[in-house]
């Protein structure tokens, strides 16, 4: 064990070393003290853990790139061995004679060409198709190409090419042997060809590679690419919030059957970055060489809810989703979608909350800082009113009759009441508004996840019920 954690560290060094290198010497890495970094414990302890706006506002924004120089140097090559030795397993001694990629240009072209680059060393003919016109002319593209090896963002692209001639997809492309999906792996399919773990690859860089043991959908932690930590948190089903530890764990200390949000940092531009994805360790992978050591092996889940914040309270995501489902009574429409946020339409003026008796100020002040608070809504501490009520919007399936509106928005505030206190409080002195309910006209969650799948790129499938995290803070 003392050998592997010198190995360990030895690697990971060598991912800080690249780190500090490419963004140190910048300006905006001499700001934020990261060129006088000179060890992983120092990186921790200096550098902050930022969520995605922190991070966008402090670090991203100073950057201002994806690096695309022609001196930087990509560490996506260096665990390229495992994916591709994973990949040549699923398909026997005979390498694929055509790759067909099907991936929208997402991030900046290092990161893009992280796949590219993966997909080459199996050898074969690649064609990558990175538009997505119809599902009728991919698949018309993809038959041309007769491929033995399918590359997609997600199962339900799949889905949609075979809803094209409502049949399986080997109908159509007699010579495909496997297909390598990167999300929604564990959904419903016509195909029969196995389909398998692509990886998972965002805008740091690599975040997993598949694996050759456990679930076809796990995948286990790149942490020989970026630095990457583990935050965890309480589970918000039981605790009503999601409770963060004020520490990250390594990898390597992870607990079977824990959930963690990933934080990553790379030489991309990121340092600590809060992905907002979550995963739950099933298993550990064996070292891949004698100089490795053991990595773990995680499910993907989808994101905690989100707490949302109002006037006087927090509302705890999790409360939410319960208050949503059971507001839909056995009687009511089916649901198919629900989104719940902070109502905009609720945010108090300026002249109710200085009690001045006036909602809109002159003319002659709009250039002036009265002017400026009345057009934002804040105090004169420059603090953002927060909103005062929730808005759902809710899709179902069937008829949807005049008062249900009124029934749901009842019932989900009564639900809410009993379970949050401080809620229940601010309700009864008329402090906070009743929930404000929206049915949107079917087919608006069908839309939502066909522009997903024309992206071609990322997760398509979203919770039942969403919730929406507001920038009205």
């Amino acid at each position: 064990m003392r050998i592997a954690r010198s190995a360990q560290r030895n690697r990971r060094d060598d991912s800080l070393r690249l780190l500090i290198e490419q963004l140190g010497p910048t300006r905006p890495g001499r700001e934020l003290g990261l060129h006088a970094v000179g060890s992983l414990d120092d990186f921790r302890a200096s550098i902050p853990i930022r969520d995605r706006d922190r991070h966008q506002d402090e670090v991203n924004a100073r950057f201002g790139f994806g690096i695309g120089d022609d001196d930087f140097e990509n560490p996506g090559a260096w665990e390229r061995d495992v994916p591709v030795g994973v990949w040549s397993a699923w398909l026997g001694d005979t390498p694929p004679r055509r790759v067909a990629l099907l991936r929208g240009r997402r991030f900046d072209t290092a990161v893009d060409e992280i796949l590219v680059e993966d997909l080459e060393s199996l050898g074969g003919e690649l064609r990558r198709i990175d538009r997505w016109e119809s599902a009728a002319s991919v698949l018309e593209q993809l038959q041309a190409f007769e491929p033995d090896l399918l590359v997609v963002p997600s199962v339900l692209t799949v889905c949609e090419l075979e809803s094209v001639h409502r049949a399986p997809l080997e109908r159509r492309l007699p010579h495909l042997e496997l297909i390598l999906a990167e999300h929604d792996l564990r959904r419903t399919r016509r195909t029969r060809i196995p389909i398998r773990s692509a990886g998972w690859i965002e805008a740091p860089g690599r975040f997993a590679v598949p694996s050759a043991r456990g679930a076809d959908h796990s995948v286990t932690l790149a942490v020989g690419t970026s630095l990457i930590e583990l935050l965890s948190y309480s589970n918000p089903e039981e605790d009503g919030q999601r409770v963060y530890q004020r520490q990250t764990t390594m990898p390597e200390d992870a607990v079977m059957g824990q959930r963690y949000e990933l934080v990553v940092s790379s030489p991309h531009g990121f340092l600590r970055l809060r992905t907002g994805e979550h995963v739950r360790v099933v298993g550990f992978d064996m070292p891949y060489g004698p100089a490795d050591f053991p990595r773990p092996r995680v499910l993907r889940l989808p994101p905690a809810p989100a707490d949302v914040r109002l006037e006087g309270c927090t509302v705890s995501g999790a409360w939410l989703s319960a208050s949503i489902r059971q507001a839909l009574h056995r009687e009511d429409p089916a649901l198919v979608f629900a989104e719940i946020g902070p109502d905009p339409l609720s945010i108090p003026s300026i002249g109710a909350s200085l009690r001045t008796g006036s909602a809109r100020l002159p003319e002659a002040f709009d250039d002036t800082e009265l002017g400026w608070l009345t057009r934002t809504g804040t105090h004169r501490s420059g603090k953002r009113k927060r909103p005062r009520g929730l808005l759902l919007r809710i899709e179902v399936q069937g008829y949807v009759s005049s008062e249900l509106v009124g029934k749901l928005s009842v019932r989900i505030d009564d639900n809410l009441q009993l379970r949050s206190p401080a809620y229940a409080h601010l309700r009864k002195r008329d402090e906070l508004d009743p929930p404000r309910v929206m049915v949107v006209p079917a087919g608006t969650r069908g839309r939502d996840e066909q522009r997903r799948v024309e992206a071609l790129g990322g997760v398509v499938r979203h919770p039942d019920v969403r919730i929406v995290e507001s920038s009205l803070r």
